[in-house]
């Protein structure tokens, strides 16, 4: 019986282990004091760059960093998003763990991105139990 109960509670550990993704428009802004570059205004070579947190249980305690070509760009917590004006052309996007309690160490993950001019592109930051992972986001209107 004990055996029964334990794989039960195991599994039900287990069940929904992964962030919720959210529509864009219903994710909330980083608050001001939590975005530390790419804060002004855009001219003719820049490109507008998005980036959003999924909701759910794995790692809302923890916040994540967000970089632009290893500069911290901001703090996103869950259900967050913030937007810049970036350079255009090749850059890397990353996210790593603040390094605060129980969230320090975890190595920051890294993606390359192309934006050109005057182009607008949007950026999920998802997670599992294995961490969290940066990718581009794709509305499929579910």
């Amino acid at each position: 019986m004990y055996r029964i109960v334990s794989i039960g509670a195991a599994l039900l550990a287990m069940a929904g282990c992964a962030t919720s993704s959210i529509p864009l428009s219903e994710a909330t802004p980083v608050p001001a004091d939590e975005i530390y570059a790419f804060t002004g205004a855009g001219g003719s070579d820049t490109a507008r760059l998005t980036v959003f947190r999924d909701t759910g249980f794995v790692g809302a305690g923890c916040d994540v960093v967000f970089y632009i070509d290893g500069q911290r760009v901001a703090k996103v917590g869950p259900g967050q998003k913030a937007s810049f004006n970036v350079p255009s052309g090749e850059l890397n996007l990353g996210t790593g763990l603040a390094e605060s309690g129980l969230c320090a160490g975890a190595a920051i993950k890294t993606i390359p991105a192309t934006l050109k001019a005057g182009a607008t592109k949007t950026f999920r930051i998802s997670g599992d139990m294995q961490g969290f992972y940066l990718g581009p986001y794709v509305d499929y209107g579910r």
